[in-house]
C-alpha cells in the first residue's frame, strides 16, 4: 500500500528515431577519431614533436574514442530494448506529473 506523500520514478528516455540518429553519429565519430588519431599520431612522430605533446594528444583521443563508444553502447541499448534505456530517472510527489502539486514558496526568484 502506497502512502500519500511516497515519490514516484519517472524515466527520461531517448525515442528509438533519436537512437537510430545517435546510433549513426556515433559510429561516425568513432571511425573519425581513429582516423584523426592515425593521421595526427603520424604527424607528431615525423615531425618529432614534444614527448609531452603526443601523449597529451593520445589521451585526448583515448577520451573522444571512449565517449563515442560509450554513446555507441547507450543507443543500441536503446533501440535493443522494448521500453528503451533510461537516460536518467528523476523522483517526483504523486501528482506532480499532472501538474497538480503545490508549488514550493519557499525558494525566492
Amino acid at each position: 500500500m502506497k502512502r500519500e506523500n511516497e515519490y514516484q520514478t519517472l524515466s527520461i528516455r531517448a525515442a528509438k528515431p533519436v537512437s537510430a540518429a545517435g546510433l549513426v553519429m556515433s559510429i561516425f565519430l568513432l571511425l573519425f577519431g581513429i582516423g584523426f588519431a592515425i593521421v595526427v599520431g603520424n604527424v607528431l612522430f615525423d615531425n618529432e614533436a614534444p614527448f609531452g605533446l603526443a601523449i597529451l594528444f593520445f589521451i585526448f583521443m583515448i577520451g573522444w574514442l571512449a565517449a563515442a563508444l560509450f554513446i555507441l553502447i547507450y543507443h543500441v541499448r536503446n533501440l535493443r530494448r522494448p521500453a528503451g534505456e533510461p537516460i536518467f530517472q528523476v523522483d517526483v510527489l504523486p501528482g506532480h506529473s499532472q501538474g497538480t502539486a503545490e508549488p514550493n514558496r519557499s525558494v525566492s526568484p
